[in-house]
């Protein structure tokens, strides 16, 4: 199915550069004017570079040979006046927080509303002592889980070394303008030879104040030989047009397993912009599995490098769309190093009259023998209105690798809809049970038991019927 409605929408380029940037430039001086200049020097000589940036680059748009945003339009992001989301000291006060329990008996949380930390949701804080350099990370202690914003003030070296080299602002816009407002967010770090049976889960709730704009930043460290999973969750308790535009940075050092999932249940009504870079290290294994449930729009990139031999990375999807949504999910794994492997399962389900894309790139490098790379993209199209623009893409520039990708768009199956209602079960239930299998794929890549019940629930409320 071809993206017809947001190829028509974009086919000119934008025309109001200068007033777009014009609107957040007036914001940067006032973010840097509110206490963004207590920051180092480092950081706010990192800010304004990346600021420059966004205003070089300005907002992406379709026009021809930008192909990564073909099928989306972002003008309507564009054409809204965002302003940066105020600390309200009561935020937490009205949040039903039971609702986005995991359902285990420990876990180390931290909790941001409108993108301000709230310590009465969080557990276990970390203290200035916990994040100094001379015990940071040492050999079997358990993960450190902070602010970001903490690291930084106490300088923590694996911050200054890896916050943007993955992610760096040039890249496009929306990374310049989350490092452009940097000012807080989550710092992983999990110690050499440390397993963490609990998982560490980030939570992000927005109020769904109308016009805001929040830019949460992650940056998670997995030390030699250790093993964690990390949920991050986007939720919003109420409708209204806002922008989430999140960065994630992920390095992994020889050996360590990493368990990543993504949750986002975002208003009806809201952007949802993420980027998530990572960066492996020798037989280090990350598996990652990312679930879109809401948003109006939604613009999902993955990308990871495997830059040494026996990395391997697992990444899993699922995009459901409904109304008149678009979900776009870009995938790049690059294989950069002999003997490194990555395997990719993404999965849509679109309805009425959404929109859905997906776009998996693999790069395997002249020197890249024995390479191992597997992608499949499926999508399930639940109205005739529905449509998908799938894209997998291999360039292969090595001859000893085993590589395969393939993409399908269908329907119910019409004889296995057929077979269940002849055994006495209604159309509505039948339906549901053929959906739920058509994901359960992805959602059994979800290695903890209790992250994988959490996102069942919320898959299960958004689809209708239960698994």
């Amino acid at each position: 199915m071809t993206g017809s409605r947001q190829e028509q929408a974009s086919d000119a380029p934008m025309t109001q550069h200068a007033t777009v940037t014009g609107s957040w430039s007036e914001q940067f001086r006032r973010f840097e004017h509110n206490g963004a200049e207590i920051s180092p020097a480092w950081l706010r000589d990192v800010r304004r570079s990346a600021f420059g940036d966004f205003e070089r680059l300005g907002f992406p748009t379709a026009r021809r040979g930008n192909e990564p945003w073909k099928y989306t339009n972002v003008r309507p992001i564009a054409d809204t006046s965002f302003t940066l989301a105020e600390h309200a000291p009561d935020a937490s006060a009205g949040i039903d927080y039971h609702a986005y329990e995991l359902p285990c008996p420990r876990v180390h949380q931290l909790v941001f509303v409108d993108g301000h930390y709230e310590p009465g949701l969080s557990t276990e804080p970390v203290t200035e002592a916990g994040l100094h350099s001379d015990v940071l990370g040492r050999h079997g202690d358990g993960p450190v889980v902070g602010r970001l914003a903490d690291a930084i003030e106490y300088r923590v070296p694996l911050v200054r070394e890896h916050l943007g080299r993955l992610a760096p602002a040039p890249e496009n816009a929306f990374t310049a303008l989350n490092t452009a407002f940097l000012h807080d967010g989550a710092f992983v770090q999990i110690p050499d030879g440390t397993f963490v049976p609990e998982p560490i889960y980030l939570l992000f709730i927005s109020t769904g104040a109308q016009a805001v704009v929040t830019h949460p930043r992650v940056l998670i460290a997995a030390g030699a030989d250790s093993s964690a999973t990390v949920l991050q969750s986007f939720h919003s308790l109420d409708g209204g047009t806002y922008l989430t535009n999140a960065l994630t940075e992920v390095v992994t050092a020889p050996g360590a397993n990493l368990r990543l999932c993504t949750l986002q249940c975002e208003s009806s009504d809201a952007f949802h912009i993420a980027t998530t870079r990572m960066d492996q290290a020798r037989d280090s294994r990350v598996a990652s599995v990312a679930v879109d449930l809401g948003g109006r729009l939604v613009r999902r990139e993955v990308a990871t490098l495997l830059g040494a031999s026996g990395a391997s990375v697992n990444l899993c999807g699922l995009y459901y769309g409904a109304g008149e949504r678009h979900v776009d999910n870009q995938t790049f794994v690059d294989h950069a190093a002999p003997g490194a492997s990555s395997n990719e399962v993404y999965k849509g389900i679109l309805d009425d009259a959404s929109h859905g894309v997906f776009a998996g790139g693999v790069l395997v490098r002249p020197d890249s023998q024995q390479t191992v790379a597997h992608q499949v993209n499926k999508n399930l199209l639940l109205s005739s209105d529905a449509e998908v623009d799938t894209q997998p893409k291999l360039e292969i520039y090595a001859d000893d690798v085993t590589c395969t990708h393939g993409a399908a768009v269908g329907q119910l199956d019409a004889d296995a809809l057929f077979y269940l209602k002849s055994r006495g079960i209604g159309e509505d239930v039948a339906r549901n049970l053929l959906v739920h299998g058509f994901v359960s794929e992805v959602l059994n890549a979800i290695e903890d038991g209790a992250v994988r019940q959490h996102v069942e629930q919320a898959v299960a409320e958004c689809l209708g019927g239960s698994r």
